[in-house]
C-alpha cells in the first residue's frame, strides 16, 4: 500500500471499479480533485454549466451504456444544486456516485457542536438533506473513515435496487495523506428465499387462468434482462403489456404486445389490465401513474403476482394487495419460471383475439385544416423519420405525453425521468448519452422545460456532440393548461402564452451558441426541414411550432378506474369492452352512475 492524498486513492479506486467518467462543475471545495482528474490518464472528464445538469448526463450515461459515472461539485449552493438530479436518479433506480466537496473540517460547525452557519463559509449539511432520495449518504469526519466510506458508496451503487450514493468530502480532507486497498468491489445479488417455493404456486395460478397478462417494467433493463423477457413472452401464449420505463423493452409490432398501461397511456392496454384475471408484475414499482389514484380499482378482479427485487415495493399496501409477491431480480424470476413450467394450457381462446382488438384501437384527435400542426401530427412525422437503432429522450410535460401516446418503436431507445418527471431534463441526459455512446441523439424538448437547462448549448458545442434537439412549441405550459380548465375554471394563470409565459426566439439563441436551427411553421414545411434536420452532421436546433390548443387524448381523471378515460366512451361502449363487473362510474355531467353488466 502506497501513502498518497485521500483525493488519489478516492479517484484511483473508482477507477479501478469501472468507473472513469467524471461530470463536473467546479468549485472552491472541490479543486484539489478536480484538478487530479484533469491529470489522470485514465481519467475522462466533461465540464457543465449547471449541477442539475450535470447529475441528469450521468443518468443519461448510465441508461445508454450500463456504466456509473461519478458527478463532483462543490459545497453550499453546488451541492444543493444536484438534489434535482439525484432525487431523479433515486425514483428511476440509476446508480451514480456524487462527491460533493464540503467545507473544511475546522471550519465546519460539527467542530464546536452548533448549527451550520454560525462558523464557516457555503456549508450546508448535505448528507441530512440527501439521505431520502440516496442508497447511501456519509460525511468524511475524519480521514481513518474514507476508505470504508468511498468502498460503501461503491458497493451500494449496483447492489439489490440500484440506487445514487453520495460522499460528502471536506476539502483538507481530500488533500491528507493515507493508505487504501485497491480492490474490485463485487455487488450481491438479491433473491427471494422463497423464490424456488413459489414458482409451483405461480404455475397452479397459470394453469387457473382465463385471461392472464404479464406487465413488464424498467427492472427489466436494469437486470440485463431483455433478451429473457422475449424468451418468456414467446414461450407463452398470454399477451403483455409494459410501463413507461418498460415502453422500449420490445418491438412494438410484436403480436402480443398490448400498450403501455397508465394515466397517460393506451386506452386498449388499460382495458386488458382491467379486464385480465391474472396480472404478473416483472420489474414494475406499480405506482399511481400506472395504477390510477385509488388503487382498489386497479386490476380489480385479478390476482396479481409481483416481483421486485424491492421488498418496501411489494408490501407498501394502500389497496395494492399483492397475492404473490416475489422479492427477486427480474432475470433470476425469468430463469426459474423458463427452467420450471413448459407450457401452460389455454383457457380463453378469444382472450388474446380481444387484447389485440383493444391494440388498435384508434383515438379520435382532431386534425385542424389550415396549415397548424397539431401535436399528434407532428409526433408522428418524428417517429417517421427516427432511425431502428436511435436513441430518442423526452423531456417531461405535454410533448412527453404525446411521445409516449404516438410513437410505435422498432429497435430505438426512447426513456425519459418518469418518476421525479423534472422538466429540463432531456437536453443534459442526452448529452450524457452522446457522451457514453458516441452516437447520434434526438433530444425532444417542450418550449418550458428546454429553458430550464438551456445553458447546457453550450456544453453540447464544446464537444461538439451530434444532438439534434426538437423543440415541440406550444407557446405555454400546455399540460397545466388542461389542469387548469378541469379545477380553475380555465384561468390560465402563469401558464398562457399570450399574459404570464414569453418565450425568446430559439433560433437565435441557437446560432448564438454557434448552434445550426431552424424553424418549422407547419404542415407545408415538416417533412422538408426535419429531412435536413437528420442528414444535418453535428448537433442542431429545431423550432418546431404546434397547436397551442391540443389536449392530451386520452387521459385518466383522478379517482377514475383505468378503463374511464376521458374524452369518455358512452356507457354502452364502456359496457362492451368489459368482461368483469362494472363498478359505479363517474362522468363530468351525470355525477354517479351505478352500471351493471
Amino acid at each position: 500500500m502506497v501513502e498518497k492524498r485521500i483525493l488519489e486513492h478516492t479517484i484511483d479506486l473508482l477507477i479501478e471499479n469501472n468507473i472513469d467518467t467524471f461530470f463536473l462543475v467546479t468549485g472552491g471545495a472541490i479543486v484539489p480533485t478536480i484538478d487530479y482528474i484533469g491529470q489522470h490518464p485514465k481519467a475522462k472528464y466533461y465540464c457543465f454549466q449547471h449541477e442539475q445538469a450535470a447529475a441528469m448526463a450521468a443518468e443519461g450515461y448510465f441508461r445508454t451504456t450500463d456504466k456509473i459515472g461519478a458527478v463532483l461539485t462543490t459545497s453550499g449552493p453546488g451541492a444543493q444544486n444536484l438534489l434535482n438530479g439525484v432525487c431523479g436518479c433515486w425514483y428511476e433506480s440509476i446508480p451514480c456516485i456524487f462527491i460533493t466537496g464540503q467545507v473544511s473540517t475546522y471550519e465546519s460547525s460539527d467542530s464546536i457542536d452548533t448549527n451550520p452557519r454560525q462558523l464557516g463559509f457555503q456549508e450546508t449539511p448535505i448528507v441530512e438533506s440527501f439521505t431520502p432520495f440516496t442508497k447511501f449518504a456519509a460525511k468524511i469526519i475524519n480521514k481513518k473513515d474514507t476508505e470504508t466510506i468511498i468502498k460503501s458508496a461503491i458497493k451500494n451503487c449496483k447492489e439489490g435496487r440500484f440506487g445514487p450514493c453520495l460522499i460528502d468530502f471536506p476539502v483538507d480532507i481530500q488533500t491528507a495523506s493515507s493508505t487504501f486497498t485497491m480492490e474490485k468491489i463485487t455487488n450481491d445479488k438479491v433473491v427471494d428465499i422463497d423464490l424456488y417455493k413459489k414458482i409451483p404456486t405461480l404455475e397452479g395460478m397459470l394453469n387457473k387462468s382465463k385471461r392472464p397478462l404479464i406487465l413488464l417494467g424498467h427492472g427489466i433493463r436494469l437486470s440485463n434482462s431483455i433478451d429473457k423477457a422475449k424468451k418468456l413472452i414467446d414461450r407463452f401464449n398470454i399477451p403483455f403489456v409494459v410501463s413507461w420505463g418498460g415502453f422500449d423493452l420490445i418491438d412494438h409490432s410484436h403480436k402480443r404486445f398490448v400498450g403501455d398501461i397508465g394515466v397517460y397511456g393506451k386506452r386498449g392496454a388499460n382495458f386488458a389490465v382491467q379486464n385480465c384475471d391474472l396480472l404478473i408484475s416483472i420489474g414494475s414499482r406499480l405506482d399511481t401513474r400506472q395504477t390510477g389514484g385509488d388503487l382498489s380499482k386497479f386490476a380489480r378482479e385479478a390476482k396479481k403476482v409481483m416481483v421486485d427485487i424491492d421488498f418496501n415495493e411489494l408490501h407498501k399496501g394502500r389497496g395494492l394487495n399483492i397475492n404473490l409477491p416475489i422479492q427477486s431480480d427480474a432475470g433470476l424470476f425469468i430463469d426459474n419460471v423458463l427452467d420450471n413450467i413448459n407450457e401452460i394450457p389455454v383457457q380463453d381462446i378469444n382472450w388474446l383475439e380481444k387484447c389485440i382488438e383493444w391494440k388498435n384501437w384508434v383515438e379520435k384527435r382532431n386534425i385542424r385544416k389550415d396549415n397548424i400542426l397539431t401535436s399528434y401530427e407532428a409526433v408522428k412525422e418524428i417517429n417517421k423519420i427516427v432511425a431502428d437503432d436511435e436513441i430518442i429522450i423526452p423531456d417531461e410535460g405535454g410533448h412527453l405525453i404525446w411521445c409516449m401516446q404516438t410513437f410505435k418503436l422498432k429497435n430505438q431507445r426512447m426513456f425519459s425521468n418518469f418518476g421525479n418527471s423534472s422538466m429540463g431534463y432531456a437536453l443534459p441526459s442526452a448529452i450524457g448519452a452522446a457522451i457514453g455512446t458516441g452516437k447520434q441523439i434526438i433530444c425532444i424538448d417542450g418550449d418550458g422545460g428546454f429553458q430550464m437547462n438551456i445553458q447546457e448549448l453550450q456544453t453540447v458545442k464544446h464537444y461538439n456532440l451530434p444532438i439534434k434537439i426538437i423543440i415541440i412549441n406550444n407557446g405555454c405550459y400546455g399540460i397545466i393548461k388542461q389542469f387548469q380548465d378541469a379545477y380553475c375554471e380555465s384561468r390560465y394563470t402563469a401558464t398562457d402564452g399570450h399574459e404570464d409565459y414569453t418565450l425568446p426566439d430559439f433560433e437565435k439563441v441557437a446560432k448564438a451558441y454557434d448552434i445550426e436551427a431552424l424553424t418549422i411553421y407547419g404542415k407545408d414545411d415538416i417533412k422538408e426541414k426535419l429531412q435536413y434536420v437528420w442528414d444535418y452532421e453535428g448537433p442542431i436546433l429545431c423550432n418546431l411550432l404546434i397547436d397551442e390548443e391540443q389536449k392530451l387524448i386520452p387521459k385518466l381523471e383522478f379517482g377514475n378506474p383505468l378503463e374511464d378515460m376521458s374524452p369518455y366512451l358512452t356507457d354502452e361502449q364502456i359496457k362492451n369492452n368489459m368482461i368483469i363487473n362494472m363498478i359505479p362510474r363517474r362522468d363530468n355531467t351525470q355525477g354517479w352512475v351505478t352500471l351493471k353488466k
